[in-house]
């Protein structure tokens, strides 16, 4: 048998991630995994014959974790945010309705390579039609892609369920024995049915399949979900064809709504959880859930902020998401990381919003174990950026700040180059 080489890539600075950065670092890979993490002159010694790449005035980290897309609407214009949430919403239905499948799988390929030259290796993507799969698959990203299912029609809850169903056990065919999982996304507690909920219930449960729940996204939902009043049901519902909102059980928050039907027992991804109260971060903690944090879409449409530092502090894993470019500028989560820090005002550590955007993304994506930190026998997804900037005395602040998707020099997934800004680096 051939011995298998090592490679080892050499930089002015590794961020471990789990650990404090290293000065003048390196990391060692052999295999797609990670072999080895520590001071330039230490690895050097111990991998004699690799294949060395130096990087000079770079950075390496782990690659970067989106917890929450829509790659499959990269091309549709965003619509104007005019403070309304269910107005965004019905434009954005609207829009959707007209654009091909076709154009809906051209524009997720175009979103996927944008978050591979941004650092983006690993996602949580949310695909209304099933077409972002295929074009990530063949990129070669890691993560999870949820297929959504909405529905209000308490009579069609059960058909629907079977779709779902068949859906995801032809998605799981087609991802076997690669680096994609397969979920379910029941939208939102306003856009499915109680019975539906029901149906979702009862292909997840005891199956492992991942999940993930829009929640606590906007003012409008709380309204409705409390009162049964406001735009949801005047303005969203007659959109979608639905002239009486099917009976729905009332809540004190989306959250305690979610509870009550049985769905944080799924323990899934909850995705915004902006409008939550100190009661619902207890049932999240208690429940096991996760949250993808969106600052910049939140900051459009939900006119509100996640109370992320008292999310952590229960121990609740917080992934960064970017959301679509429905309702944020960019797909860059090195810009959603500016954000959370501006929007956060000083309770968030850069340290703290640089592992959101790695480890804790992995963790909310159930991926901790293989990715999201530079550790050994972790899978080798890790990129190179530019460092010029760094300052030894704040480096995630500094790196954060001055940090770009244009500065990324190297992305890689299992070892393997992805995407290359670098020259005199090899194609392999």
């Amino acid at each position: 048998m051939a011995r298998i080489t090592a490679r080892l890539l050499t930089a002015r600075w590794v961020f471990p991630v789990c650990s404090p950065p290293i000065a003048d670092g390196a990391v060692a890979i052999q295999a797609g995994r990670i072999a080895g993490v520590g001071p330039c002159a230490k690895l050097t010694v111990a991998f004699p014959t690799a294949d060395r790449w130096d990087l000079a005035e770079a950075a390496l980290l782990p690659g970067l974790v989106n917890c929450h897309t829509h790659l499959e609407l990269c091309d549709l214009p965003s619509p104007a945010a005019n403070g309304n949430f269910a107005t965004w919403l019905v434009t954005l239905i609207e829009r959707r309705r007209q654009l091909p499948l076709a154009a809906q799988a051209a524009a997720a390929e175009a979103g996927a390579r944008r978050l591979l030259e941004s650092g983006t290796t690993c996602v949580g993507e949310v695909s209304t039609s099933g077409q972002s799969l295929a074009p990530l698959l063949r990129l070669g990203l890691r993560g999870v892609v949820y297929r959504e299912i909405l529905g209000l029609s308490p009579e069609e809850a059960e058909a629907r369920g079977d779709a779902a169903r068949a859906d995801l056990e032809a998605m799981q065919r087609a991802v076997r024995g690669g680096l994609l999982r397969v979920g379910l996304s029941p939208h939102s507690p306003y856009s499915l049915s109680e019975e539906l909920f029901g149906a979702c219930g009862a292909l997840l449960r005891g199956t492992g399949v991942p999940c993930c729940i829009h929640v606590a996204e906007s003012p409008e939902e709380v309204e409705f979900l409390s009162t049964g009043q406001g735009a949801i049901p005047h303005l969203l519902y007659p959109a979608v064809g639905c002239s009486v909102p099917p009976p729905r059980r009332p809540a004190g928050s989306p959250v305690a709504y979610l509870e009550a039907l049985g769905a944080l027992a799924w323990r899934p991804l909850l995705i915004h959880a902006v409008h939550v109260n100190a009661a619902d971060i207890r049932r999240m903690a208690e429940a096991g859930v996760s949250v993808a944090h969106c600052p910049r879409s939140n900051a459009r449409l939900s006119r509100g902020v996640a109370p992320v530092p008292e999310l952590l502090s229960e121990g609740i894993p917080v992934g960064l998401g970017t959301d679509s470019l429905a309702s944020a500028p960019t797909l860059d989560l090195w810009d959603e990381m500016r954000a959370a820090l501006v929007v956060h005002a000083g309770r968030l550590a850069p340290v703290e919003v640089l592992e959101m955007a790695t480890l804790g993304g992995a963790r909310a994506l159930g991926l901790a174990d293989q990715v999201g930190s530079l550790e050994v026998g972790k899978r080798a997804d890790l990129i190179a950026v530019s460092a010029g900037a760094v300052m030894a005395s704040d480096p995630a602040g500094s790196l954060i700040a001055a940090t770009r998707g244009a500065d990324v020099l190297l992305t890689l997934v299992e070892g393997e180059l992805r995407h290359r800004r670098l020259e005199g680096v090899p194609c392999a």
